[in-house]
C-alpha cells in the first residue's frame, strides 16, 4: 500500500475547513463577550484611603495618609494631572460640639489638602491593570481631634461623571 499524498492533502483541507467553520463563531462569541458584555475595553479604576497616626511632638502628631489607586480593568489608565486625570486628598476636621445625628461631610471644614498628586510626576501616572499603588501624603496635625480623610480620582476618562472616591475617619490622640 503506497502513501497517497493527494488523499492526505484532500483530508487535511477538509479538516482545516471544518476547524475554521467552528473557530469563526467561537471567535465572534469571544469578541462579543469581551467588548460588549464584560466591557473589558473600559477603564475600571478604584481608589481606597487609609490613615495612621505616628508620634511627632508633645502637642502634634503625624497623620500618614495612604492613597491606594488600583486599576481593576484590563486596559491601562493614564492620568496626566489636572483636568487630564488627577488624585486629590482633603483632610477635614470634625469640630467640637456637633449636634447628634447625621453629619454632612461636605459641610465639614477643610483643614489640610494635598491637591493634584499626579501633577508632581513629570510624565504622568500610568495605572497598569491589576497593580496596587500606594501614594503616601503626610500632615502634621494637632492631637485631640478627629479627621475625615477624603480622596478622589477624577477626569480619568472623557465622560463628565468619571470620578471615584473613598474616605476614612481617624482619631488623633
Amino acid at each position: 500500500m503506497a502513501f497517497q499524498l493527494e488523499k492526505v492533502k484532500t483530508w487535511a483541507e477538509l479538516a482545516l475547513t471544518c476547524a475554521s467553520l467552528v473557530a469563526i463563531p467561537i471567535g465572534g462569541w469571544w469578541v462579543y463577550s469581551n467588548f460588549t458584555a464584560e466591557d473589558t475595553h473600559e477603564a475600571n479604576p478604584n481608589i481606597t484611603v487609609s490613615a495612621e497616626v505616628q508620634p511627632y511632638d508633645d502637642t502634634r502628631r503625624l497623620l500618614v495618609v495612604h492613597v491606594k489607586p488600583k486599576n481593576l480593568g484590563k486596559v491601562p489608565i493614564e492620568l496626566h494631572g489636572g483636568k487630564k486625570g488627577d488624585i486629590d486628598v482633603l483632610v477635614k476636621t470634625f469640630p467640637a460640639g456637633l449636634a447628634s445625628g447625621r453629619i454632612d461631610p461636605d459641610k465639614l471644614p477643610v483643614a489640610f489638602t494635598a491637591p493634584s498628586i499626579v501633577s508632581k510626576y513629570e510624565h504622568g501616572y500610568v495605572m497598569e491593570p491589576g497593580i496596587d499603588y500606594d501614594e503616601i501624603e503626610t500632615f502634621v496635625v494637632p492631637k485631640g481631634a478627629t479627621y475625615l480623610v477624603y480622596t478622589e480620582m477624577d477626569h480619568y476618562d472623557d465622560t463628565p461623571d468619571d470620578e471615584v472616591d473613598d474616605s476614612a475617619v481617624v482619631k488623633v490622640d
